[in-house]
């Protein structure tokens, strides 16, 4: 290159066109710089001109390629964490069947993926002035022999309590069953009351935290109609009982069931 020749410039003195380039897209915005790269002027220019465009803009592409990876990677990581939550939650539900009314059987069933143990069954009982009397009735006094369970027949079926898998079903008895066992717990609750409603609470233990968890329905009782009670859902399937308040509850309520029967 001759002295007297600037930079920039060839030897006749013109600028040189990749200067020129390089200058105006140094001057203008990354999205004017970018269309003016890929503009049909531009798209006919040497493979050298286009790679020297291509280096230009190197450090925005980069940028955008990182962060494309950085959502691909959070969109994954959320997809995984849904899925985990979704497996360790568990899934409890209460249905009726195998009856009509009072004389209907209580089903419970884990629809978790994991394994559960039932803990302890509480029914409460709503008096037409609107008092809540409640019992735990997790035992099935009506199997046991002179107080002694399981002497002629098999001593789970003397009990509610025990583990529960994946898709197991545990049937906890008839309602009208389930009250009379609550009167045999609880003498506030008499036969000859015409009881409004009823409700089931089921208190389990999971497996991968050891926590407690629990699910309720509750059930009308229309006494109106002519012959047997009436038996009704309020709702289409339990209610959940899961995280720091319910676990909180669900404890206070065995506590104190523990208190009364040291009392007693």
């Amino acid at each position: 290159m001759d002295a007297s020749t600037k930079p920039g410039t060839d030897a006749s003195g013109q600028p040189r066109r990749g200067a020129v380039f390089a200058t105006s897209m140094a001057s203008r915005p990354a999205s004017d710089a970018i269309a003016m790269m890929f503009s049909p002027a531009k798209l006919r220019e040497t493979p050298s001109g286009m790679l020297q465009n291509l280096l230009h803009l190197a450090p925005l592409i980069t940028a955008a390629m990182t962060c494309v990876t950085a959502l691909i990677w959070v969109v994954y990581l959320s997809v995984f964490l849904r899925s985990y939550r979704r497996q360790q939650r568990p899934s409890i539900l209460i249905t009726s069947g195998a009856g009509k009314h009072l004389d209907a059987h209580c089903f419970v069933t884990n629809l978790g993926l994991e394994p559960v143990y039932l803990l302890d069954v509480v029914i409460d009982l709503i008096e037409p002035g609107g008092k809540v009397v409640r019992a735990v009735i997790p035992e099935r006094t009506e199997h046991w022999n002179n107080a002694v369970p399981g002497e002629e027949e098999d001593i789970r079926r003397a009990t509610n309590v025990g583990p529960l898998s994946s898709g197991g079903e545990r049937d906890l008895g008839r309602f009208r069953t389930l009250i009379d066992r609550a009167g045999t717990e609880n003498p506030d609750i008499k036969a000859d009351i015409a009881f409004t409603s009823l409700e089931v609470t089921v208190v389990i233990v999971t497996a991968s935290q050891a926590e407690l968890c629990g699910a309720s329905r509750c059930y009308h009782i229309d006494h109106t109609v002519e012959g047997a009670p009436c038996l009704m859902a309020k709702t289409i399937k339990a209610k959940q009982l899961q995280g720091w308040l319910a676990r909180r509850t669900l404890t206070r309520l065995l506590s104190a069931q523990l208190r009364a029967s040291g009392e007693s």
